[in-house]
């Protein structure tokens, strides 16, 4: 069973699908979970994030991708 931790929470699911393309194409698989009623609410992300996921594995090299970016 993969564990996966939270990267960084956006206030949008399109900046986090934008951070998750980019980690993709550096070779490191992430998801993303939010809370919005399975999109059809979404001014729920604004209030309680959308957050980019990672394997425990990959947090780290994630961490600086995004950072530099």
């Amino acid at each position: 069973m993969i564990k996966y931790r939270t990267i960084k929470t956006f206030n949008s699911r399109i900046e986090a699908e934008i951070a998750k393309s980019y980690l993709e194409n550096e070779g490191i698989e992430s998801k993303i979970s939010s809370d919005d009623a399975g999109q059809s609410i979404p001014s729920l992300q604004t209030t309680k994030g959308v957050k980019l996921l990672t394997s425990i594995r990959n947090f780290k090299k994630a961490c600086e991708l995004l950072d530099k970016k």
